[in-house]
């Protein structure tokens, strides 16, 4: 290959994955979190996750971004994994809208010639604008670049035979070499979408015979799986057994399909005939959707006992809502992030309102503080990124979840001093009314979907109303009772302090509950 030539190629491609970034970013920035608040809402089983996780990818036009969401739902315990696992799949059908996009527009339509004007105008918008518009100009610019870099590397590849047969030789175990150098494409590129889219120029060049493109596209295809390993990598439970769901997918679909490449290319050839296909670019797109389908249906009837296997395989350990804050549902941002943090927030605190519920109710409150877990909460607060949240929507929520962590940190205050029972002397009914009303918070508090509304709140803050009156009336008791010498001033002294503990810590357990309540963001 001449310099020249190289020059362009690679120019063709950076400018295509410069294109690709600048249009995936603005699709998300334009759809803001409504598109994530979407796919979490849309995905109630084993079919709608497989739906939402194909139209969310084809969306924002990144299976990475996908996955990473979906790790980050899993993450955050928003899924459960059988359904992460149906995203996964689905994310992987999604991945064809982007050759169809490529052989329609690129090579069909060729709006090239549009490309450059496209280009100009969404710069300009990125660059003065702001918001949405902003958001539209990123997707105008991505748009642009990513049409103005398939150019160039129709330019450059023109004439160019890349020659495989002599690298990989003819036969069934050329498909595997082939396979082989897609994979290696998808990694050192970092996207699927710009090897398909070198790949799609390749063929229509002539550099490479149509089975020899769709064997580059079958390993194109286990190469997104590498996304997916990185993720493991130091990640916990949920993303390791995500992660490891998407590559063992990758792995059998991608075997499956180099075994069945013969019938698979005929049946993208037969279609790719019936569109008037005669260079066979949509041809190609054709096959990257049959494969991908196939191989959906393929894993679908089995997704739980597939779920189970990846369990068994990935371990088992007990996660804790704090465990889930990780790097990967920082990242995915918005209400996710803030959804695990609240949720985290709420786990730490049913610790603190238990302390206080079993010293109101004489019992033996042996409360260890959580400061390590605090610690992880305030950090994971401050690696969400602002840019990934609405202000119109989950700004609120975010100051209340820190207003809930400012409440759990009194509280923990006031937990540190618990005073020691108080021996000849009878709490008021206050206490134990007060202890109920908390024990009913905790019991509707189990899981986080069903965390206390109103109609449970409402109770603390009557316990903590009757036990205000009834200290001021004990305290006038106590020290009349002083003064006659009918109770020691020790005892009194001791009862007074756990009156003004018990009405100071039921305080610091109500406001508590109220930011929980505030922060839920419903």
């Amino acid at each position: 290959m001449e310099t020249d030539v190289a020059l362009k190629v690679l120019g063709g491609l950076g400018l295509f994955l410069l294109g690709i970034h600048h249009l995936t970013e603005g699709l998300k920035s334009f759809a803001g979190d409504s598109l994530r608040r979407a796919l979490q809402t849309a995905v109630s089983g084993r079919f709608s996750a497989v739906v939402s996780g194909a139209l969310f990818t084809a969306a924002i036009q990144s299976s990475t971004a996908t996955i990473l969401t979906v790790i980050g739902f899993v993450s955050a315990g928003l899924i459960t994994f059988t359904q992460a696992i149906g995203v996964t799949i689905g994310a992987t059908f999604g991945t064809t809208s982007t050759p169809w996009l490529i052989a329609v527009f690129g090579f069909r339509v060729r709006i090239a010639d549009g490309a450059l004007p496209l280009l100009g105008v969404g710069a300009l918008l990125w660059l003065v604008a702001s918001g949405r518009l902003r958001s539209l100009g990123a997707i105008l610019a991505g748009f642009g670049l990513l049409f103005t870099g398939i150019d160039f590397l129709q330019t450059g590849m023109k004439g160019v035979t890349w020659n495989l047969e002599a690298f990989a030789g003819t036969g069934f175990f050329a498909r595997w070499v082939l396979a082989g150098i897609g994979i290696v494409m998808t990694i050192v590129m970092q996207s699927s979408s710009a090897a398909a889219a070198t790949t799609l120029v390749a063929l229509d060049a002539g550099s490479l015979t149509f089975e020899q493109a769709c064997a580059m596209v079958v390993g194109q295809s286990i190469g997104t799986a590498a996304t997916s390993a990185l993720a493991a990598l130091g990640g916990g439970l949920a993303v390791r057994r995500t992660a490891i769901a998407h590559v063992t997918f990758s792995l059998v679909v991608g075997v499956l399909g180099i075994a069945f490449l013969g019938p698979l290319v005929n049946a993208a050839e037969w279609l790719g005939g019936r569109l008037g296909d005669l260079d066979g670019v949509l041809a190609l797109a054709a096959f990257s959707s049959i494969f991908k389908l196939a191989g959906v249906m393929v894993f679908y009837p089995w997704l739980d006992r597939f779920a189970q296997f990846i369990s068994r395989i990935a371990g088992s350990g007990g996660e804790t809502a704090v465990s889930h804050l990780e790097p990967a549902v920082a990242r995915t941002g918005g209400t996710i992030a803030l959804e695990a943090a609240w949720r985290a927030i709420l786990e730490v605190a049913r610790g603190g309102v238990d302390a206080v519920r079993a010293s109101l109710a004489g019992e033996r409150a042996g409360y260890v503080p959580p400061t390590q877990a605090i610690q992880q909460i305030e950090q994971f607060l401050e690696s969400v990124s602002l840019d990934t949240i609405d202000p119109s929507v989950a700004e609120f929520r975010l100051v209340r979840i820190c207003h809930a962590l400012d409440d759990l940190s009194t509280l923990q205050q006031e937990l540190a001093r618990i005073p020691a029972a108080v021996s000849d002397w009878q709490p008021p009914p206050g206490y134990a009314e007060g202890a109920r009303a908390l024990a009913s918070w905790l019991d509707a508090t189990k899981e986080p979907e069903t965390a206390a509304g109103a109609a449970v709140t409402s109770p603390v803050e009557k316990a903590r109303e009757q036990l205000i009156q009834e200290r001021k009336a004990e305290r006038e008791r106590l020290l009349g009772d002083v003064a006659l010498r009918r109770v020691p001033a020790a005892t009194a002294a001791s009862a007074l302090e756990s009156l003004r503990w018990a009405e100071s810590a039921l305080q610091g357990a109500q406001q508590l509950i109220e930011s929980l309540h505030a922060a839920r963001g419903e």
